[in-house]
């Protein structure tokens, strides 16, 4: 049984048994995706890594199995969740950040298209094989967004088409399109009566190579040396999401995140979302917007 988090102290040691569980968690090429594999695998998961790279199967252990995902083309995301059988959790977590401007395989932004409407296609097509829980990753970052300097989300435009792009813009719409999608599908899940439930987490600062893509030399020296004097190891920031994926006490429509030097370091705790996050209006118009994109229809 985990502990309460109001304790402040649930390490991995704290994880549930999780022996009979199977989690698919996306973005287990490396930093927080790995780190939250190990961490589910070593309490007894059976965990799908949804990504590009076989190879870590072997280093997660024998409990570890992959599933080809290439979020940046609705075709291999219709093609991983039809190979995909029944699921107790999916924790979407992948994401690009703070990459130049680029566009996927369907002409969206590389943070709308990887980020948000690849999840939120792949989980529309598991939804039916989905028991127990979905795990949205998000970002303090989503605090940011309507901000001076920073753009309104606009849902109409994954292609960043109508307007002026930056990377951190686009990393902050992102995020915040995770929280909506999150908050909206456990609305819908709860509408329905349904059991499953869909929560968010964010990890916090995390010291792994995330934001080493900027195309600039110095951005990227910048954002290391950040990492290297706010981040925590990804083993402990990626605590947030693995108690979202495995605690006893998680709730529906929950958000967590680390507890302490606001929200960016420390252990699991419920966390408070931009007021943007829980906007009726925008939940839906992201939602709407991400069924046209993608032509991906929930059944709830």
């Amino acid at each position: 049984m985990a502990r309460s988090i109001g304790a402040k102290d649930w390490l991995s040691a704290h994880i549930p048994d999780q022996t009979g569980r199977t989690v698919l968690i996306t973005g287990a090429n490396g930093g927080l995706g790995a780190a939250t594999a190990r961490h589910l695998a070593a309490a007894g998961a059976r965990v799908i890594l949804a990504c590009r790279r076989p190879a870590l199967a072997a280093e997660i252990g024998s409990a570890a199995q992959t599933l080809n995902l290439d979020l940046a083309s609705l075709d291999s995301v219709k093609a991983a969740a039809a190979a995909c059988g029944p699921v107790d959790t999916v924790v979407a977590l992948a994401g690009v950040c703070h990459v130049p401007y680029g566009l996927t395989a369907d002409g969206f932004e590389l943070h709308t298209g990887i980020n948000h409407l690849g999840h939120f296609a792949l989980v529309g097509q598991l939804l039916d094989r989905i028991t127990d829980r979905v795990v949205v990753v998000t970002s303090r970052a989503h605090e940011f967004v309507g901000r001076p300097g920073i753009g309104k989300l606009m849902p109409a435009d994954p292609g960043w088409r109508t307007r002026r792009y930056s990377a951190f813009d686009g990393y902050c719409q992102a995020k915040l399109a995770n929280l909506l999608f999150a908050n909206e599908l456990q609305r819908r899940l709860k509408a329905a009566g349904s059991t499953v439930k869909s929560v968010s987490a964010q990890p916090g600062w995390a010291d792994t190579d995330a934001g080493m893509h900027s195309g600039r030399k110095w951005g990227d020296l910048s954002w290391r040396a950040s990492c290297r004097a706010i981040g925590q190891p990804a083993d402990v920031a990626a605590l947030s999401i693995t108690y979202a994926a495995a605690a006893d006490d998680v709730v529906g429509g929950g958000y967590y995140g680390p507890d302490r030097f606001f929200g960016m370091r420390g252990l699991p705790a419920p966390a408070k979302a931009g007021r943007a996050a829980t906007d009726q209006a925008l939940m839906t118009a992201n939602w709407v917007a991400a069924e046209h994109h993608t032509g991906v229809r929930y059944d709830i």
